[in-house]
């Protein structure tokens, strides 16, 4: 299917006609207003102390290397976004393959680094996890994750049908807990893309009120804020100077939260999740009801308690029932043991996330089950379809952040951060001549080659 097709199936005629109208507005024959837009957003994210992360296809890359060097030079991060704009579902494995190698070899050709993928419209299969892993990308971020901060049955019926194509097209989960935090399929990690964007709420429904648009980006922040999960937002850079001032509310609502959120690119985020992955929790047992707790980690790891008492360390109030204790090494009593028991037929797969997730667990014969803060039967394991996975690890985070037990953990994010919040952008094109060269880049011979002309 080549772009003006997928175009119209995806967004509608009506709308499809609109964009191409937008086009002329937003790009000129010139690097110059993308430049522009570029620039307002690297300096409002440089203002609030991080920088953001864009994603480029190859072949706009390759016509516009002085300006994504210049972009990089003051501190934005770059990742791949496709070797053109098209759609990977509709490729092979192979064929990804092909195409993401060829992209990594124009990054490395223009002296571009790039850590992750985002794939355009978001349009990942599970090849693409494979894909990506053996090309040794550190991450992707394709997992859409949406808010519930528009009221669809508000919406008149046209604008209503585009913003469900729009969920439909991204393949969109609910916002939980669980798919609001990083995670790992194999060696792949996967961090999540917050929804609506800015496409979304400016071009599909029509909300040109960048105040709105500020509160409905506010209103999403907090709700993550709320789950202590990874807001990542995609601001595409058409739009940088149109939504400047949403993007300044966001950063601002950021800084005025009760406890920090942290501001980071997304390698930093994958970075930081992938060396968390590797703390652990020792609990020894002291005498009755009492445990020495020994951390492995960096000085840098959130660790949490609650529900017990903390004999030679201060616990600092942090949010909710959660206290924080900056030492790795002290000691506690309780009712119960503070950490998760699991019954002896627990397959591995369960252990491994839990310890992804922070939570200490070790495995117990039926007969102690109630000396541990949760017991925990799941000898089916985590699920086989991905919509068993995201229903059964959602639960089961839920279950166990809610839990009025004591129980000590490793909080999500750095330094005492309650939430995590990452700047991003798609370039999907520079200029006017970009974006009309997709419908040849994307034509449907380039899709049967598996190479684009």
């Amino acid at each position: 299917m080549n772009l003006v097709a997928f175009s119209i199936k995806t967004k509608g005629l009506r709308n499809f006609a609109r964009r191409l109208w937008t086009v002329f507005a937003r790009f000129g024959f010139s690097d110059r207003r993308t430049r522009a837009d570029l620039l307002a957003i690297v300096r409002a994210v440089q203002r609030a102390g991080s920088a953001p992360t864009f994603f480029i296809p190859a072949v706009v890359l390759a016509r516009h290397p002085d300006l994504i060097a210049d972009i990089a030079r003051g501190g934005a991060e770059f990742g791949i976004h496709g070797y053109v704009h098209n759609d990977y579902r509709a490729l092979s494995q192979t064929r990804q393959y092909e195409q993401t190698k060829q992209a990594a070899a124009i990054f490395q050709r223009s002296h571009i680094a790039y850590a992750g993928f985002r794939n355009p419209y978001l349009g990942w299969t599970n090849d693409s996890v494979v894909v990506f892993a053996k090309l040794g990308m550190l991450y992707d971020s394709n997992e859409a994750v949406h808010y519930p901060v528009i009221d669809l049955t508000r919406l008149p019926r046209g604008l209503r049908s585009g913003y469900t194509k729009s969920l439909e097209l991204f393949q969109a989960i609910a916002c939980t807990d669980y798919t609001l935090r990083p995670h790992f399929e194999g060696t792949l990690l996967r961090l999540p893309t917050s929804i609506p964007d800015d496409e979304m709420l400016y071009d599909r429904l029509r909300i040109t009120n960048v105040r709105c648009i500020g509160a409905i980006w506010r209103q999403m922040l907090e709700r993550t804020y709320e789950l202590g999960g990874l807001y990542v937002l995609n601001l595409h850079p058409e739009r940088g100077l149109l939504c400047l001032p949403a993007l300044e509310c966001l950063l601002a609502s950021a800084r005025q939260q009760p406890l920090r959120v942290w501001l980071a690119q997304l390698a930093e985020v994958a970075q930081w999740w992938r060396d968390r992955c590797q703390f652990a929790l020792r609990l020894l047992p002291l005498g009755p009801r009492q445990w020495q707790v020994e951390a492995s980690c960096s000085a840098h790891a959130t660790i949490l308690v609650r529900h017990l008492v903390v004999e030679d360390q201060p616990a600092i109030p942090w949010y909710g029932p959660d206290a924080v204790v900056r030492a790795q090494s002290f000691t506690v009593s309780a009712a119960r043991c503070p950490c998760l028991g699991l019954t002896p037929e627990t397959p591995d797969e369960v252990v491994a996330f839990l310890r992804e997730q922070g939570y200490p667990a070790c495995r117990a014969p039926r007969v102690e089950a109630n000396d541990y803060a949760l017991y925990l039967d799941l000898s089916d394991g985590l699920g086989a379809t991905r919509d068993e996975r995201i229903s059964r690890r959602g639960a089961l985070v839920r279950q166990i952040e809610t839990l009025e037990a004591p129980l000590v953990r490793f909080g999500c994010w750095p330094d005492q951060a309650r939430a995590a919040l990452a700047i991003t952008g798609d370039i999907d094109s520079v200029t006017v001549q970009d974006f009309f060269l997709r419908v040849i880049e994307t034509g449907d011979m380039g899709d049967r080659l598996g190479t684009p002309r």
